[in-house]
Parts: C-alpha cells; sequence; structure tokens
C-alpha cells in the first residue's frame, strides 16, 4: 500500500494505498532485501532440533506486510528470507520458513484489516504482540515438523520441539516491541518520501 492516502477511522494518522504496480514491487524489492540483511545478523541458540537463530527478518516481514498489503508484503517476506536461506545453508527447510512467513504476515494482515488499517501507535503494538505470539506458535509448528522428519514421535518430539523453541521464543517476544517501533519510524518516513500535499 503506497500513496493514496486512507484516513483512520477515529481522524488520526493516514495510511499509504496505492494501485501502482511499479511502485508496490519497488518496494516489495526494497522489504526483501532488508528482510535478507536483517537476517544476516542473527545470534545462534543451540537446539536438539534444527539450527534455530534470533533475527529481526520476520519483523520487517510483518512491517512489509502492513505498508505494501497482503500480497507484496508476503511476496517480499517470501522473497528475502527464502533467498536468505538458499544461500547460506538452509535450503533444505525452506519451505518451513515459507510457512512462518505465510502464518505471521496472515496474522498481521488480519488484524491490520480488522483495525481499519488505523496506524495508531496503540493498534500497532497489538499488532506486534499478534505476530510476535504467532512467531512462537510458528516456530514450534516447524520443529514439530523437522522432529517428524527425523523421525522422531509422541512424547519425544514434542518435548524436543519445546526444548528447540528459545529461539522463536525471543525473536517472538522481540517483535513485541520491534515491529511498532519501524513500523512508527518508516510511517513517519514515508510521510517526508512521499509528500501528501
Amino acid at each position: 500500500m503506497i500513496i493514496e492516502l486512507m484516513d483512520d477511522d477515529q481522524g488520526g494518522d493516514l495510511m499509504y494505498k496505492s494501485n501502482n504496480s511499479l511502485r508496490n514491487i519497488t518496494f516489495a524489492a526494497i522489504f526483501a532485501a532488508i528482510d535478507y540483511i536483517l537476517a544476516m545478523f542473527q545470534i545462534h541458540i543451540p537446539s536438539p532440533i534444527g539450527r534455530p537463530f534470533i533475527d529481526l527478518g520476520y519483523t520487517f516481514v510483518v512491517i512489509g506486510t502492513l505498508f505494501l498489503g497482503y500480497k507484496y508484503g508476503l511476496i517480499s517476506g517470501i522473497i528475502g528470507l527464502v533467498l536468505f536461506d538458499l544461500l547460506n545453508g538452509y535450503a533444505a527447510h525452506t519451505y518451513l520458513t515459507v510457512m512462518e512467513i505465510v502464518i505471521i504476515a496472515s496474522v498481521g494482515w488480519l488484524m491490520f484489516k480488522t483495525m481499519h488499517f488505523s496506524p495508531k501507535i496503540s493498534k500497532i503494538i497489538l499488532i506486534g504482540i499478534a505476530t510476535g505470539l504467532s512467531k512462537i506458535i510458528a516456530g514450534f509448528l516447524r520443529y514439530v515438523i523437522e522432529g517428524l522428519i527425523i523421525g522422531m514421535q509422541g512424547k519425544k518430539l514434542i518435548a524436543m520441539a519445546a526444548l528447540s523453541m528459545p529461539a522463536s521464543i525471543v525473536t517472538g517476544i522481540a517483535m513485541f516491541v520491534t515491529v511498532p517501533l519501524f513500523f512508527n519510524f518508516l510511517n513517519k518516513v514515508m510521510k517526508i518520501v512521499i509528500p501528501t500535499n
């Protein structure tokens, strides 16, 4: 969503929206690059399943979805983080990354739509919390699937998936803060870069 402006239902700030495909593709490419770059700055946490790490790439999947709309936000998130996986030794698990992106972007978009696309910080904080929680849940699903693939089952599978959760938990909790923080900053920048008058 960039340029045709929508008033917040309570007369607050404005949200950007555009039917200009070239502009949306350009911004989607920028968000994909940001997703990729932020995924490079990672903190690895030892885990019995997979090679999890804390990163801010998922924060910008949400931000991209809020600014670009569901389709372009989802595509930019998938391109950025899947490209990172393919080029950094995680190629075998890209389908799990796509699953997490779809879950997180869908939760963020549905909440944003329910809130009438209001950029009020209180509503964006709620979106940050919801998407952070969805990252934690998606992370657990990821480790369950990875465990099933290597032959785990039953209580051992659930225990190993739970023990693999610290990176997803920290990333999800970080999103509580980083989503509203970066959204607020970028919303102000967009108003300067794309003047409304």
